[in-house]
């Protein structure tokens, strides 16, 4: 196998016309220029402590920066250097290759190895997830020896990210089984996989393990299992949680408003809002979202003030939630100022956000406007043709319609009322 690599691999001169890749402008050297003047120094030997640590910064470096090519070359080195069966050398060079997508040559060092080690094992597991392989990864997790903490949550992760929810969870139960204790890593992301498929009993049963491995104290768990009440609606756990809670950062204050602003209870909701230390565009938004849904446009335009007094912007959410609002109650004024303010962020290049400002001109009878709106945004949108041929048929103009919007318009609507507007006027 290392026969093989020292042939895949393009040897390494040092030359300094060959080390270009470690011209950094800088005062203090990068690990890999170290490497270049330590490998080059004559007081030092190649197996020397300095110069194994040297080859590891090195490729760490490149695993960050995703310097394949100058990984490649260190890669060359070890092998003259006679180190690849140094472990911590053969996992970086592992770790190396996997995070800059080459998976092959991260295969190939791996399958090198004399052993099985476990650490190899996470660092290729997490290397197949990180590309993609899921299967790959399960099949390595399956014969990896001494599963750790690391190998169950890295192969929960990979379950996780690819909405394998039910995978994930016996992942956490085999773990459990085999006696080994969670981190909060791994209990945030079986949260995560019970919010999909559990219930309360679910989640109060994470929640007692929770305290039981003495994790309630981290806020990135206690965040997650706030999240899973309100989404099993059950507030009232929701908030004892919330109100024991030592720490709270931006994202728990957030997730407590959004789970009252869900269940209808705007008052509480405000009542919470007014005690967050920093608000962000979330909780503001999160707010006028909740007055929007109950129809209280004017409390929530005045919220939207409030936010831009306060010097934050809007986000494109929130401008689809305000604008959607006032075409429904057809408050053109109020709608004009919101897009003067699309207008000045940039956002009437956004499809979604153009197809919501030609829909609510169009809802407040301002078909001019909406015709406008299409003229001078993108006119390749579906979604603009849709709300231009919906704008027509909801205002009574048919004619005029159909003499305006061509019929491959029609062709490439994905509304059926689009549909019925051609049958009816053919």
């Amino acid at each position: 196998m290392i026969k093989s690599l020292k042939h895949s691999i393009p040897s390494l001169s040092l030359s300094s016309k060959n080390l270009k890749w470690v011209s950094y402008i800088s005062s203090k050297k990068t690990p890999l220029e170290h490497l270049h003047a330590l490998y080059n120094s004559s007081k030092i030997h190649l197996q020397n402590l300095d110069y194994e640590l040297a080859l590891v910064s090195a490729l760490k470096h490149c695993s960050t920066h995703l310097f394949v090519s100058q990984g490649q070359q260190i890669h060359s080195l070890i092998l003259k250097s006679g180190l690849l069966s140094n472990t911590f050398i053969q996992n970086s060079l592992i770790n190396m290759y996997a995070r800059c997508g080459f998976v092959s040559h991260a295969k190939s060092t791996f399958d090198s190895c004399s052993r099985l080690d476990p650490v190899s094992c996470n660092i290729m597991i997490s290397g197949y997830i990180r590309n993609g392989r899921l299967k790959d990864a399960r099949e390595l997790f399956e014969v990896m020896p001494n599963k750790g903490c690391v190998s169950y949550t890295t192969m929960m992760m990979g379950f996780t990210q690819n909405d394998c929810w039910r995978e994930a969870i016996e992942v956490f139960k085999d773990m459990r089984y085999a006696g080994v204790v969670p981190n909060e890593v791994t209990l945030t992301n079986v949260i995560s996989s019970y919010v999909r498929l559990g219930g309360i009993w679910e989640c109060r049963m994470l929640h007692a393990l929770v305290v039981k491995v003495m994790m309630d104290g981290f806020v990135l768990v206690s965040t997650n299992l706030l999240h899973m009440y309100c989404i099993c609606s059950s507030l009232g756990d929701a908030k004892s949680l919330f109100d024991e809670m030592e720490e709270r950062n931006i994202f728990s204050w957030n997730v407590m408003l959004n789970g009252y602003v869900k269940a209808g209870l705007v008052e509480l909701a405000r009542e919470l809002f007014e005690r967050i230390p920093m608000k962000d565009v979330v909780s503001w938004g999160t707010m006028i979202d909740g007055y929007v849904q109950l129809g209280g446009l004017s409390e929530a335009f005045m919220m939207y003030r409030a936010m831009l007094h306060d010097g934050i912007s809007p986000n494109d959410v929130m401008i689809v939630d305000l604008i959607s609002g006032f075409g429904r109650t057809k408050a053109i004024g109020e709608g004009l100022q919101i897009h003067s303010t699309i207008v000045k962020a940039g956002f009437d290049h956004c499809d979604f956000i153009q197809a919501t400002i030609i829909h609510f001109y169009a809802a407040c009878g301002r078909i001019d406007l909406a015709c406008l709106q299409f003229e001078v945004g993108i006119k390749g949108h579906i979604a603009s043709w849709n709300a231009l041929i919906a704008g027509f048929m909801r205002n009574g103009m048919i004619e005029a319609g159909r003499a305006i919007i061509p019929r491959h318009a029609w062709e490439r609507c994905v509304f059926m009322e689009c549909h019925d507007f051609w049958l009816y006027t053919k």
